[in-house]
């Protein structure tokens, strides 16, 4: 099961050509429970790069009070703006990643229904 789950897995989360057959349909049929195990784990998924994107936001609020007070008192301000960014730009790309999980959550839970409504 391990390790069919991670070529399920690798299917679709790896490369653009991969992630084609996903959005395609054009992987192997899964059971109601298969589908219902991977949305749980996408679930999972989801909710640790929110807790990632929390973590961020609040060093992103800490590092910005911190920059306020460097500016105040006129000190050197370089390395704060670098994590700053840096926070930033690991921020764009959780980001992206959530919305890329949110799709796949979305496409899992579409086949439970087809599959559910199916005669």
């Amino acid at each position: 099961m391990k390790n069919e789950w991670a070529l399920f897995w690798e299917s679709i989360a790896g490369e653009e050509e991969q992630e084609d057959s996903f959005e395609t349909g054009k992987l192997e049929v899964l059971s109601l429970e298969q589908l219902h195990e991977i949305t749980k784990a996408l679930s999972q998924d989801r909710k640790r790069l929110n807790q990632k994107l929390e973590s961020l936001n609040k060093e992103l609020e800490l590092n910005g009070a911190k920059l306020e007070s460097i500016r105040l008192v006129g000190g050197q301000d370089e390395d704060t703006l670098k994590r700053i960014n840096e926070l930033s730009d690991i921020g764009q790309v959780l980001s992206e990643q959530l919305n890329k999980l949110d799709e796949k959550i979305k496409w899992t839970r579409l086949r439970q229904e087809e599959f559910l409504t199916e005669p």
